[in-house]
């Protein structure tokens, strides 16, 4: 008998291998065309050898290496369950003479040493890299024990996932899907709740809870941000994804024990689980169902049909795959417990809604308080000369309730708007260490009041320095300043003398802290600046105006300014052309031109406007369009075009 029981068991190892090796071998092949094989051709040639980058191996083809990690674990868990999902042959297998358990941990452990084996190889075929000349220099042995030790954790955890969900159901096509449901339905889930707690509640921060941690919720979308950017791997995350492995090593283990053999063309095998699956795609499709009439109307009556509809439609596809057919009117019971359910969840939510939409801590309460445009709360941005803004001042934090306040009743913009308009991100740290959150986007040329208060905070100096580049890089961090013109002249002055630079520095800091945020955002900002520094964003770029008084006097004492300013007897002619570009005129007259070049705009949208370039006899121009106002013309030129 154990003889026998031995044979048996080299069989199904066999057999397994028959199913997924050739998967195994193409994993192997198509690593090796990916990295080592890439890493010898690029070294091989001397022109890209120089653009080959040193660091971490996800650098070659991450999004790839990626793909393969998250596909081939199930293609290979699939192919060697796919007897489950035959009555057959899944009566011949249990019908041999060796236990559950035995069976399921043959299964696995091929499946693991296939997955393993190609990446292993892989693997040493790259420490072989490194001892060979001077190859070895563009990755480390910590680089390729790091890949080593990511794929087979992506790969195992997937591969994991995969029979998990072979044990829930009976059907081949079915496994595919719902493999891939279930590795992303965290995120989904958290998607979906938070977009449609934005569309609930006035004022959730959506954006900033989907940057926050949304990628978190998923091994395919954690590991994807972790191959294709810099590897930033968080312990506690990944021990969270190992001991989900665990638990699913044991949840497929338990659920192989008892599961009944005779359900193997069932969407879903077990009955307690049907209704998990029904119900869950229902409440699914009802969310995107809703958001997506909100996107679309930003009605709330649309979205309620939204949410009626969707769950319509969850709820028919759900059923339909169950009973594997389109007749299902006899469930419409099932559908009413969700609708009540649904209602039940509607109610609760309206009466927490008001309390929630105008939550506004008190200011005595209140420890400091976050205001910003982004949601860099943390400080972690790219843009490092933008700093968290934080008020501590009491009169700040009670400004900054008054437009809180405001933003409430100011209706949310959702599309395109043209206006003046602002995305606010405030967050009050309370002295108990609670935090309240809030976002909104609000039109400031509807709300005077909003605006003067919106004006008000922007005109502090916390909120200039916070948010000027100017204030958050040290002056000795800056080898060099380039000074140009805008839109209308092609000029560069480059400053590289120590002292010039600190003076610069300093009137451009002490102009923006006088400057009044009330600018025309149309209007033509007509100089800018690089502060060029070592730091790894390169320059910071500022722009600035002839109100600028102390920025414009240092220049003008360095001889610098009379070769930046655009003056009108620089200009030679300007072109107008109408906004349909069917009708232009030349202005040669200098007064004219004068008029022209003090109301010049960026860009307008109305159909009266004119598009402006400028052509200049003193300097190159650079052939920028920009706009004026019908009303801005010159008395003389309306009179030539009503002519």
């Amino acid at each position: 008998m154990p003889s026998k029981t031995s044979s048996i068991k080299k069989q199904i190892i066999l057999h397994d291998i028959r199913q997924g090796g050739w998967l195994s071998v193409l994993y192997f092949l198509a690593l090796l065309l990916i990295l080592p094989l890439q890493i010898i051709i690029q070294y091989s040639d001397p022109q890209t050898r120089k653009y080959m980058e040193k660091g971490n191996l996800f650098l070659y083809s991450p999004d790839l290496q990626w793909l393969l990690s998250i596909t081939v674990p199930v293609l290979l868990g699939i192919l060697l369950l796919r007897y489950l999902h035959k009555k057959q042959v899944s009566d011949f297998v249990h019908s041999m003479p060796i236990k559950r358990v035995s069976l399921f941990h043959h299964h696995l452990i091929v499946g693991m040493v296939l997955l393993i084996i190609p990446i292993l190889l892989n693997g040493l075929i790259l420490f072989g890299l490194r001892a060979f000349g001077s190859i070895g220099d563009y990755f480390t042995a910590l680089h390729v024990f790091a890949w080593l030790g990511m794929l087979l954790f992506l790969n195992i955890l997937m591969l994991l996932a995969t029979v998990f969900t072979g044990m829930i159901t009976g059907m081949f096509s079915m496994h595919f899907i719902l493999t891939y449901i279930f590795i992303l339905l965290p995120a989904g889930l958290v998607l979906l709740v938070l977009a449609n707690m934005g569309v609930l509640f006035v004022g959730f921060p959506v954006d900033y809870y989907f940057e926050l941690a949304i990628h978190k919720f998923s091994p395919i979308s954690y590991f994807f941000v972790n191959f294709t950017a810099t590897l930033n791997l968080s312990w506690v995350i990944m021990s969270a994804y190992a001991v989900a492995g665990i638990l699913l090593y044991l949840a497929a283990l338990w659920l192989y024990i008892h599961r009944r053999m005779e359900a193997t063309s069932q969407a879903i095998v077990y009955p307690f689980m049907r209704p998990v699956f029904r119900y869950g795609v229902t409440f699914c499709f009802m969310m995107a169902g809703g958001f997506y009439f909100h996107v679309m109307s930003s009605s709330f009556a649309w979205v309620i049909f939204g949410y009626a509809g969707g769950s319509l439609i969850g709820f028919i596809i759900a059923e339909a795959i169950l009973q594997k057919t389109w007749r299902i009117y006899s469930s419409y019971k099932s559908y009413l417990v969700f609708v009540i359910f649904l209602a039940v969840v509607m109610v609760a939510t309206n009466l927490v809604k008001g309390n929630y939409d105008n939550k506004i801590p008190s200011a005595d309460a209140v420890k400091q308080v976050y205001f910003g445009e982004f949601y860099n709360y943390t400080g972690d941005v790219e843009d490092q000369s933008i700093k968290p803004l934080y008020f501590t001042d009491k009169r700040e934090i009670e400004l900054v309730q008054k437009l809180h306040e405001r933003a409430i009743e100011t209706p949310e913009i959702n599309g395109w708007y043209e206006g003046d308009q602002r995305t606010t991100f405030i967050v009050y740290e309370m002295k108990n260490g609670s935090k309240v959150s809030r976002s909104y986007t609000y039109a400031l040329d509807d709300d005077p009041e909003l605006k003067k208060l919106q004006y008000e905070i922007e005109g502090l100096n916390a909120y200039k320095h916070a948010n000027n580049p100017v204030f958050n890089i040290a002056s000795s961090e800056v080898y060099g300043v380039d000074v140009q013109p805008n839109n209308i002249k092609q000029s560069s002055t480059t400053i590289s003398d120590r002292e010039l630079i600190d003076r610069l520095i300093e009137a451009v800091r002490k102009d923006i802290e006088l400057a009044d945020p009330q600018t025309d955002l149309e209007e033509v900002r007509t100089y800018s600046m690089d502060l060029l520094t070592n730091k790894e964003q390169g320059y910071y770029y500022v722009e600035f105006d002839d109100s600028y008084k102390n920025t414009i006097s240092v220049l003008k004492d360095a001889g610098l300014y009379d070769d930046l300013h655009v003056y009108p007897e620089d200009i030679s002619s300007i072109k107008l052309e109408n906004f349909e570009r069917n009708n232009t005129m030349m202005v040669e007259d200098q007064e004219d031109i004068k008029h022209i070049l003090d109301h010049a705009i960026y860009y307008s949208e109305e159909e009266d406007s004119y598009y402006v370039t400028f052509n200049l006899d003193r300097g190159r121009s650079l052939q920028d369009e920009l706009s004026i106002e019908y009303e801005d013309l010159p008395e003389s030129i309306k009179k030539q075009l009503e002519e």
